[in-house]
């Protein structure tokens, strides 16, 4: 009864064409077509969508946040719920409504000069990529490997791209939030009535509240400063390939040094023989006809029928991605500085190739030769072309946990994952995220959907084996946000206490996106364990 009047209520603030009573519909386009919410690769677990409102204004959500409120109904917060391998639009509680806020999609700002743009939740890449080409403006955003997400979603969960502004978040300035209550605050500078530097200084007066809206169920990001670079007159694509498996140590450990002294500014893209041999198969029908019924992912892939395909394709053990950005004269000495450090890689082949702004002007993302990733900053949907959410389809699921920026560490953690992950009957393929102090190390999990059920019990033996190093994931399935969230242990978890605090505090009717992160009121974190406060 009180979820149908606060879709009446929502009818009235939103109409009734942005409210579907069922998930069925309403949703921005995704894999297959779909307009459906939910997990595009659910899991053993419920966690389907209930009914879904979309505004489109500040005000409305408002609204919406102080009717939720009214008649105690939770809402899941998605900016545009393209969010493959972490749960899609799904919310973690079943049945939650969905709050969708993809209609909210005006590009604010974007400042030339000063290399940024303030947008609301519903912008995605390629709409402010195209924007940015429409005006000629010489500016590289960063975007992810598949660019129909939202700038400000991606943000919040600490995304990456390929460009020197590769880590999202750490270019994010300034923020406008709905608060649980239905207040509106903005940080940083925004304090200030029409602020002029509230996308140019993240610092502000006082407390620093941005990183609260990181990954958390606090408040409703509607509008985000985005920070990137200017479009520079030279560009270097560089890809180094090393022959042997245990080669990642020395590769990786070359590759943070030359990170950590400012040689190279984008994060390399690590990625091994089975990446190579996905997109073999995809172009090549007698490689697909060699993997036979392996092809599908249902199960592993045997170790001999991988050095048969590397074999004939005479594929590397490791492949890195990246680039140098800059005026021609320094990009000679640093690509010099490159090709010297990797001679001291055994094996390692460096191959590159340049290109050049004509005299007095700088280079455009769409006038460079695209990459294999999108280290120029044009976004695409290529990437999620593998994929389909049918049942014969081809899913994912990713384990991401954070390590430090050392080759031995991370060929140590990857040797034991690989083993964890073909012990299930699974494939390893890895996805490697290499910046200068730490490595985000995606085991990227595609699997046939017959395989799902195995999914819950590879990610929990992966957590194990991670804990007992010492590493824990920087962002998860919703799935496993409780799971994760145990993992922080210091102190008898002391971050889960103040998080519940803060939690009950701000958002004590538990409205908005209940149980993300692993972060909960404690009433419902009580029921979560089955108990009941006496």
């Amino acid at each position: 009864m009180q979820l149908e009047k606060f879709l009446t209520a929502a009818e009235a603030i939103v109409g009734s064409e942005n409210v579907s009573r069922e998930p069925t519909s309403g949703a921005p386009e995704g894999l297959d077509g779909s307009a459906a919410y939910g997990d595009p690769f659910p899991l053993s677990r419920p966690h389907r969508p209930g009914p879904a409102v979309r505004p489109d204004t500040v005000d409305q959500v408002r609204e919406l946040v102080r009717a939720a409120n009214r008649f105690e109904v939770p809402m899941w917060t998605v900016s545009r719920g393209k969010n493959l391998g972490y749960g899609g639009s799904a919310p973690v509680v079943d049945r939650n409504v969905i709050l969708d806020l993809h209609r909210m999609n005006k590009i604010i700002e974007i400042n030339e000069e000063y290399a940024y743009a303030i947008v609301e939740p519903g912008v995605t890449f390629i709409q402010l990529y195209e924007e940015i080409k429409k005006r000629k403006l010489n500016l590289w955003i960063s975007v992810p490997a598949i660019g129909w997400g939202s700038v400000v979603g991606n943000t919040l969960e600490r995304g990456i791209g390929y460009t020197q502004d590769a880590a999202h978040y750490k270019h994010q300035c300034g923020m406008e939030v709905v608060l649980p209550d239905g207040d509106l605050l903005r940080t940083g500078m925004g304090v200030v009535e029409d602020s002029k530097v509230w996308p140019l200084y993240s610092g502000g007066f006082g407390p620093g509240l941005d990183g609260l809206f990181f990954q958390s169920n606090y408040g409703i990001v509607t509008k985000m400063g985005i920070q990137f670079s200017p479009a520079p007159e030279a560009y270097t694509r560089i890809l180094v390939e090393v022959p042997e498996e245990q080669d990642l140590a020395p590769l990786v450990g070359t590759m943070t040094d030359l990170m950590r002294r400012r040689i190279v500014a984008n994060p390399p893209q690590l990625y091994g023989r089975m990446t190579l041999i996905i997109g073999a198969a995809r172009r090549d029908p007698e490689i697909a006809k060699i993997l036979g019924e392996h092809g599908n992912f249902a199960r592993h892939i045997p170790h001999d029928l991988i050095s048969k395909v590397s074999s004939i394709l005479g594929l590397p053990a490791w492949c890195a991605d990246f680039a140098l950005y800059g005026p021609p004269e320094a990009q000679a000495g640093l690509l010099e500085a490159v090709k010297r450090r990797f001679k001291q890689v055994k094996g390692a082949k460096v191959t590159h190739e340049t290109f050049n702004a004509m005299p007095g002007e700088y280079l455009r993302s769409e006038d460079v030769t695209q990459d294999f990733l999108p280290q120029s900053g044009v976004p695409s949907i290529d990437h999620a072309l593998a994929f389909s959410s049918k049942e014969d389809g081809l899913w994912h699921n990713c384990y991401s946990p954070v390590l430090p920026p050392s080759g031995r560490e991370l060929y140590e953690w990857y040797v034991r994952a690989k083993k964890i992950t073909e012990d299930h009957d699974l494939n390893f393929l890895a996805d490697f995220h290499v910046f200068d102090r730490y490595i985000i190390s995606i085991n990227l999990i595609m699997f046939h959907p017959s395989a799902k059920a195995r999914l819950h019990d590879v990610q929990y033996a992966l957590m194990e084996d991670s804990k007992k190093l010492g590493y824990l994931e920087y962002r998860t399935h919703i799935s496993f946000m409780d799971a994760t969230a145990a993992h922080q242990t210091f102190n008898n978890g002391a971050f889960g206490r103040f998080t519940t605090m803060l939690k009950d505090t701000i958002d004590p009717n538990g409205i908005l996106s209940p149980g993300k992160q692993g972060i909960w009121n404690s009433t419902a974190k009580l029921e979560r364990l089955g108990l009941e406060e006496k």
